[in-house]
């Protein structure tokens, strides 16, 4: 499913399917909302995020705003849901598109991006309406590519996820967001790099939004530099199946994966990371160094935790 961590509250949100005869019926409350304590996990708030009858569909996508005054959701049948905090009452009625890969609030909470996999649609978070819509790329005019996630950064860029259909690379794309009174939704394409040689599987940015991780198909996790894209440092074999997820926290100090493999690890980044380009060494030091420190904490945590 997903999951997804309120920015300033200890709230997390995830998408969590009823048992199959409740989905049958249409009345699925997938989008739970917990309270964690010191040592416990509360439930909050649960509701609705699709009415499909398929027991196979799932929430895809949980994403809180910068503010955590929204929570959008993304299904497999395509629909998006935004729902306001705390109540969980609807911002405006739910939409389907063509399969949603991922969706992101902008800073201000004014838009909402949704990645499909042929074209990102920009959303006003007021009513619902489509403001502007990107078509994927062709790379050299010919090679035929699609989104699979985006985000917005702190430096009033947007930045997507591209990967050709050949599954060959993997592509950053990057708009910037600038003011004009003649467009209601002015961007502008100013890079598009390839970042590593397969698919990208994930994708994050960092709070202060210099800093981007990616996980690739190959298993490798890497970061790069936000400004000009360039390779900073790969961590090799990071999961032992398709990595599925990243973050970094609120700090910026921690990158978290988590996988197929069932393994959540920690990668915890020294405060000169963008100087270490290509320390692929030094990137599998602090890695293991993560993990060592996850699994003490989670040894001394879970025993205690009441459910």
């Amino acid at each position: 499913m997903s999951v997804s961590c309120h920015p300033k509250l200890p709230l997390f949100a995830t998408g969590i399917n009823d048992e199959a005869n409740v989905i049958e019926r249409g009345e699925n409350q997938s989008c739970h909302v917990y309270e964690l304590g010191p040592s416990t996990i509360t439930p909050v708030n649960k509701t609705s995020a699709s009415t499909t009858r398929n027991i196979d569909e799932y929430q895809k996508v949980t994403r809180f705003s910068r503010s955590g005054k929204y929570l959008v959701t993304g299904f497999t049948d395509g629909k998006v849901t935004v729902l306001k905090m705390p109540d969980l009452k609807l911002a405006f009625p739910p939409l389907r598109f063509n399969e949603v890969q991922d969706v992101d609030v902008d800073i201000e909470e004014e838009y909402l991006a949704v990645a499909t996999p042929k074209a990102l649609i920009i959303l006003s978070l007021e009513d619902g309406a489509i403001t502007q819509v990107i078509d994927s790329p062709k790379l050299n005019k010919k090679t035929e590519c699609e989104f699979r996630s985006c985000r917005y950064s702190s430096k009033d860029r947007l930045y997507a996820v591209v990967n050709p259909k050949s599954r060959a690379h993997g592509f950053i794309c990057v708009w910037e967001l600038r003011k004009n009174k003649q467009r209601r939704y002015p961007v502008t394409q100013v890079k598009t790099s390839s970042v590593c040689r397969k698919s990208i599987t994930s994708f994050s940015v960092n709070p202060t939004g210099d800093l981007l991780a990616y996980a690739s198909t190959d298993l490798s996790i890497g970061l790069i530099d936000a400004k000009t894209l360039t390779p900073i440092i790969q961590v090799q074999k990071a999961h032992g199946f398709a990595i599925t997820s990243l973050a970094f926290s609120q700090s910026g100090k921690y990158l978290a994966s988590a996988g197929a493999d069932t393994r959540c690890r920690i990668m915890l980044l020294p405060d000169n990371v963008k100087s270490l380009s290509g320390g692929s060494v030094i990137a599998s030091l602090f890695y293991a160094i993560g993990c060592v420190f996850l699994l003490a904490l989670l040894a001394y945590v879970i025993p205690q935790m009441k459910f």
